[in-house]
């Protein structure tokens, strides 16, 4: 599954830009800066952009995301004027799996919230310029929120077995004291166990029993954690029936035994 684990670091321009030339960008090897991004509203006029050598038509409302030194060429007619607000910023992420999430979104976003889109574009820009006490605060989160939306409208459009197999995570997280076998699972969105499997690997990186542990030891740190639950109630509570499979499983995935968490309470 995507992950999307991240934290805007640094932002070095808002700006209401008008561009009445064409633009290449093919960065040299020393131009190349580690995890910067470019994020550009459309709010009067077109243009052609090229982004690694694929063809898109920019109009007002769309939105064009991709790292700042991804080649591309904007091609503009003497008479054409394109006017967009873009942003540039540096991103720190949780992972490498988080960096390959937000580096997978297409680069150009079409009907997308304007109304939206448009007062958040506007509200950072406003924020930048003014920088009054707490802009910086206010800038990221404008930020996070309209890499939101892109995140929100990719996810809108995924396959058909990605849907599925959302479907089925959803089941898990919703049960969470039980333990459902592939067949069961299987029966309920209608393949055969075996394409169940397939799918289910292809699209989260785990096996069905893997991705089940993981929710539940996940949610077993979190109630432990909370000081509301001793071992004993968590794992009752997250269907184990034997307390030593539960905390050998725990200290496997956790790296430490569910004591350890209980001590330091």
């Amino acid at each position: 599954m995507d992950n999307f684990d991240f934290t805007i670091t640094n932002l070095h321009y808002v700006v209401d830009l008008l561009s009445r030339s064409s633009v290449n960008v093919q960065p040299t090897q020393e131009s190349v800066s580690q995890n910067g991004y470019v994020l550009s509203l459309t709010t009067h006029g077109s243009t052609n952009y090229y982004i690694s050598d694929n063809h898109y038509s920019v109009s007002k409302g769309d939105i064009l995301f991709f790292p700042k030194d991804l080649p591309r060429k904007k091609i503009l007619g003497e008479s054409d004027q394109w006017r967009h607000i873009i942003v540039r910023f540096n991103v720190q992420f949780g992972g490498d799996a988080d960096q390959a999430a937000l580096e997978s979104l297409k680069p150009v976003f079409k009907n997308i919230d304007q109304t939206r889109s448009g007062l958040l574009f506007q509200e950072l820009l406003q924020a930048w310029v003014g920088k009054q006490p707490g802009y910086w605060i206010r800038c990221r989160s404008r930020i996070m929120d309209i890499l939101h939306l892109l995140i929100i409208d990719s996810l809108e459009h995924k396959t058909s077995h990605l849907q599925m197999v959302e479907s089925l995570l959803e089941l898990m997280y919703a049960n969470e004291q039980k333990f459902f076998s592939i067949a069961e699972l299987s029966r309920e969105i209608g393949i055969s166990p075996s394409y169940l499997c397939l799918i289910f690997k292809k699209t989260t990186g785990l096996t069905v029993i893997e991705y089940q542990n993981r929710i539940k030891i996940g949610k077993a740190s979190d109630l432990l954690r909370s000081g509301e639950y001793n071992i004993t109630a968590v794992a009752e509570r997250l269907g184990f029936k034997d307390i030593y499979y539960f905390s050998r499983l725990f200290k496997k995935m956790m790296g430490t035994p569910p004591s350890y968490i209980m001590k330091k309470l």
